[in-house]
């Protein structure tokens, strides 16, 4: 496996990644008209552009503070992403965000997911960030479980509306990213 950082050639597999790993993830924990929609409307394809997205406006903000680092196994193939930004209400602008950790449903429980999150907490530090914190579903046990283990410290619970449901999240924070990206 190589950690690097992703380039805006890589959305197709970042779209294809994040679609499969999102929806074998998320099955029967929501609605299934919730779920369904997603199925029938977002596809890899339209994951790819939102990527592209993302990655050029990455590569084109001088002095961005966004990562993105994808997993590839020794094939070259993506298997997992992560990606982590300015948590929107902090005002100090300390606090990251991690807002996508996606692995592929083949290759989960193989350390993918806490390395990327280990390299994540050191490319978040070098740029400036103390902690980060990132919401996941509440019926999400095995991704709760797997955030735990990695020292995540919940610190509250909302809710995320997926389309016009609204579903509970569990949010976990890390107050020392220097710490977690030597675990």
């Amino acid at each position: 496996m190589r950690i690097r950082a992703a380039v805006v050639e890589d959305a197709p597999a970042l779209g294809r990644v994040m679609v499969a790993s999102w929806l074998a993830a998320h099955r029967g924990q929501m609605p299934d008209a919730a779920w369904q929609k997603r199925v029938d409307e977002w596809t890899p394809d339209v994951s790819a552009q939102g990527w592209v997205r993302v990655l050029t406006e990455q590569a084109e903000s001088a002095g961005s503070r966004d990562v993105v680092l994808v997993a590839e196994d020794d094939s070259r193939a993506v298997s997992a992403v992560v990606y982590g930004t300015a948590e929107g209400d902090d005002p100090s602008g300390l606090t990251a965000e991690i807002t996508a950790l996606y692995v592929a449903p083949g290759l989960r429980r193989r350390g993918l997911g806490a390395a990327l999150l280990k390299a994540a907490a050191a490319d978040l530090a070098n740029h400036g960030f103390s902690s980060f914190r990132l919401e996941v579903l509440t019926a999400n046990h095995p991704a709760r479980r797997f955030y735990e283990a990695m020292g995540g410290q919940e610190i509250g619970r909302g809710t995320f509306d997926e389309e016009g449901y609204p579903l509970p999240v569990t949010v976990y924070a890390w107050p020392d990213l220097p710490a977690l990206s030597r675990l």
